[in-house]
């Protein structure tokens, strides 16, 4: 009957859109993760730079500066005072093409108001300066989890990926744009802690690197790996690995409860690439052409999606409309 052959048409109809929403979104999932849960099944931890309670390897493999302590349950970066810093610095260099780096942070304020925040550093050579207490015009990759409520960001904290050949500057006061390849917005990193209580870590932070493409991952206590951003990067097999903190005119205690790392041994991830390319230069010199291409990409591949769509609703209405006699719109 007409009836039930226009049920039949907008029941195909909503099915079509609603799998197309489904495929899109699941396929983004998939994609964001899959390396990741791939990398962690393919491992072997790298005792050297490995730092766990009670720390017994720390001073043997880490070289420290500024203001950082230690005993059996954290590695203090920095106390909660204005206007200092702390590093540590791995004595080896990382000599790995891929690898997972996770990381336990514990941050607290005393009164909810806190800045800089901490780094993960991947880099031609420890440094100290503004940068998170590392150099502003420092050569490498950074992992920033910045604590400060920006207003730039809709008064949130976040954790980026920025990257510098030493040439272009990273700026405090713009929050590293200049140098920036990627962020997310991470609120509630620090806890208000008035009479230091012993909790555990506030945020763990997961670095995935694969030869090619470092992906950013993060997670609170109890709960599960959210994606956070990647970039195309190369880390040249000499660089060294350092994890810092600072404070401004606000200030928080960073506290470092564990660095785990791993190397990926799975050959197909692993780029063929030599020790002394800088690859992460390339990706700076000319950041929009590459964000253009992109867009280019993404668009062309949403207008062939859309017009798509569009002819499938427009076939299924002209054979409702016509073949069953019947007006959608009366």
């Amino acid at each position: 009957s007409l009836l039930s052959s226009r049920v039949v048409s907008r029941a195909m109809l909503r099915l079509f859109l609603a799998l197309i929403l489904f495929i899109g979104g699941s396929a983004t999932t998939d994609d964001k993760s899959a390396a990741f849960l791939h990398s962690r099944e393919s491992t072997l931890p790298v005792t050297r730079l490995t730092l766990t309670k009670p720390y017994g390897q720390f001073w043997t493999h880490w070289n420290v500066q500024g203001k950082v302590a230690s005993t059996n349950n954290e590695i203090r970066l920095t106390p909660a005072v204005r206007g200092v810093s702390g590093a540590i610095w791995s004595k080896t260099p990382l000599a790995m093409k891929a690898f997972g780096l996770e990381t336990d942070f514990r941050l607290a304020s005393k009164d909810g108001l806190h800045a800089d925040g901490a780094a993960i550093w991947f880099v031609d050579q420890p440094s100290n300066g503004t940068a998170y207490g590392v150099s502003s015009n420092f050569r490498g990759i950074g992992i920033v989890l910045d604590t400060f409520q920006n207003l730039d960001y809709g008064g949130k904290s976040f954790i980026g990926i920025i990257a510098s050949d030493g040439t272009t500057a990273h700026n405090m006061h713009n929050n590293g744009k200049d140098v920036s390849l990627g962020k997310c917005n991470v609120p509630g990193m620090v806890k208000v802690d008035k009479y230091r209580k012993q909790f555990a870590e506030t945020i763990s932070v997961y670095v995935e690197y694969l030869g090619s493409i470092i992906r950013v991952f993060y997670k609170y206590p109890g709960g599960e790996w959210a994606y956070c951003d990647d970039a195309e990067v190369h880390i040249p097999l000499n660089f060294v690995l350092g994890v810092s903190a600072a404070t401004g005119e606000l200030s928080s205690r960073h506290e470092l409860i564990a660095v785990r790392v791993f190397e990926i041994t799975e050959p197909s991830f692993v780029a063929a690439v030599g020790p002394d390319e800088l690859r992460f230069v390339k990706t700076k010199i000319a950041p929009e052409s590459t964000i253009n291409n992109d867009l280019a990409t993404g668009l062309f591949v949403f207008g062939v999606g859309l017009v798509a769509i569009v002819l499938l609703v427009a076939a299924i209405l002209y054979w409702d409309y016509y073949y069953n006699d019947d007006r959608l719109f009366t």
